[in-house]
């Protein structure tokens, strides 16, 4: 994705008042089943991600977003031989 418009999704997300973070994870890592206790949207910047979420798998690559519901169970995988690199927006608490 382009530098702009990463930008503006940042920009877009917070001024919906969510937090903004960028992660980096290296192939092949796994985030067993877990919630948090608000929403987090995913958006793939490089990479890509695969998320299970009530037994269905969602294949995400750059640009490509995911709402994951607080409270709502979910695991992760890198998928690849590239580093993930991830922006997550998380709604105020």
């Amino acid at each position: 994705m382009e530098r702009e418009e990463i930008e503006a999704i940042k920009r877009a997300l917070k001024a919906e008042g969510y937090n903004i973070y960028v992660y980096s994870y290296p192939p092949g890592m796994c985030f067993p089943p877990h919630s948090h206790a608000y929403e987090t949207i995913h958006v793939v910047l490089s990479g890509s991600l695969k998320i299970t979420m009530n037994d269905t798998e969602h294949i995400l690559g750059p640009g490509k977003r995911f709402v994951v519901p607080a409270h709502t169970p979910h695991s992760a995988e890198v998928l690849g031989n590239t580093p993930l690199v991830c922006l997550d927006a998380t709604s105020a608490l």
